[in-house]
């Protein structure tokens, strides 16, 4: 391990019901077997080498749906990664949570815990919109989930997804404003987004669904923004919204080059090397491939240091103040100011980025409002 900030990502993947444009690596039942998850978890921690008490920064536990564990559950899931791992003690812990989970009992259990961040898939709060998207709840057991999260103490964030069939401004701005009425202080906004082989694409195929238009997703994405801006949320990342001191640690490190263990079904880790190459690998998929190879990978991946500059010039933009330049160039000591600026000097003609002067040098980001053009953007930047 390298020494840099260090996360951890522990992918749960036990849902109750299949959500029609979700491709994710999930099992459908309600009684998930915790006990032989628990034991695969350090069966792969084993396989791996993994040493005894790997310091980290941020913990996130995904899914799948983590909250249908339940609370006693997530109480032993939580204490196996207190007694597996050592958690600094400015860890930002992060647990996903679906809003008919969300009750008191699971509530203590996080906050006995040490959890300090709940992010909950809210998607929409129209009744219409969570039955084309295939949601349990209703919009009253959402708001009742996020207050009472927020209530408990707890750093909340929500997920919204925009741009679905029928989806009106008017419906979006009543979204976002009962979202921040509730007290959240982090939203993250996602256009749908239809995979080959979801059961939404078997669906328009019968007539039941429609496909999302690009044009009218990137209306609402725009429209999101200018709402959650209006009430005092910093667009930081292409996907995130936060008040002051509420980002995502655990998500910004994947952007700004942390190293992290990923852990579970389909589950990626990532190591940074001091001369800037990345070395990767993916778990297997499915729950019964990886349990009965829990340290094999489905995938390796290691990138030369240029190749990794390339690369971590299109992740390090997502992050919409930008990149320093002094501190990136330390990260890729295998090029040089010249280098980046022919990488990226036709994407600054067409005005999609632009150089400044900050207060610690020379920064590097995507020009305001073209944030919608990042694939574009990082498409060019790695070819």
């Amino acid at each position: 391990m390298t020494g840099r900030s260090m996360g951890l990502y522990v992918h749960v993947p036990f849902c109750a019901r299949a959500c029609p444009y979700c491709d994710f690596d999930f099992e459908v039942g309600r009684d998930p077997p915790i006990d032989a998850f628990l034991r695969d978890l350090e069966a792969e921690c084993v396989a791996r080498a993994l040493p005894e008490r790997l310091a980290v920064d941020t913990v996130y536990v995904g899914g799948g749906t983590p909250s249908q564990l339940g609370p006693q559950g997530l109480r032993a899931l939580l204490s196996s990664i207190d007694a597996r791992f050592e958690l600094r003690a400015t860890v930002e812990r992060t647990v996903e949570l679906n809003p008919e989970h969300v009750d008191e009992a699971l509530l203590e259990v996080l906050v006995e815990a040490g959890v300090d961040r709940v992010s909950l898939g809210v998607q929409s709060l129209r009744p219409s919109a969570l039955v084309q998207l295939g949601r349990a709840h209703d919009p009253e057991r959402a708001r009742r989930a996020l207050v009472a999260a927020v209530a408990r103490g707890l750093r909340v964030s929500a997920d919204l997804i925009v741009g679905h069939p029928g989806q009106r401004a008017a419906a979006l701005r009543d979204d976002v404003r009962a979202l921040l009425d509730t007290g959240v202080e982090h939203v993250s906004i996602y256009a749908l987004t239809i995979e080959a082989g979801t059961p939404w694409e078997s669906l328009v195929r019968r007539g039941r669904r429609r496909m999302p238009r690009a044009d009218t997703q990137a209306r609402r994405l725009l429209e999101a923004e200018a709402l959650l801006c209006d009430a005092g949320l910093h667009h930081y990342e292409v996907a995130s919204y936060a008040r002051p001191g509420a980002r995502a640690r655990h998500n910004l490190g994947y952007w700004t080059g942390a190293d992290y263990v990923g852990l579970g079904p389909s589950a990626a880790s990532a190591i940074h090397h001091s001369d800037g190459a990345v070395e990767r690998r993916t778990n297997l998929r499915g729950l019964s491939a990886w349990r009965a190879r829990p340290g094999a990978a489905a995938d390796r991946e290691r990138l030369s240091p240029r190749a990794a500059a390339a690369e971590g010039l299109w992740l390090g933009l997502r992050a919409l103040e930008g990149i320093e330049l002094a501190a990136w160039l330390r990260r890729f000591p295998v090029v040089d100011e010249a280098w980046v600026r022919a990488r990226t000097a036709q994407q600054v003609a067409r005005g999609n980025l632009e150089w400044f002067e900050g207060e610690r040098g020379v920064v590097l980001r995507v020009a305001p409002g073209r944030w919608l053009w990042h694939d574009e953007i990082g498409a060019d930047l790695v070819s």
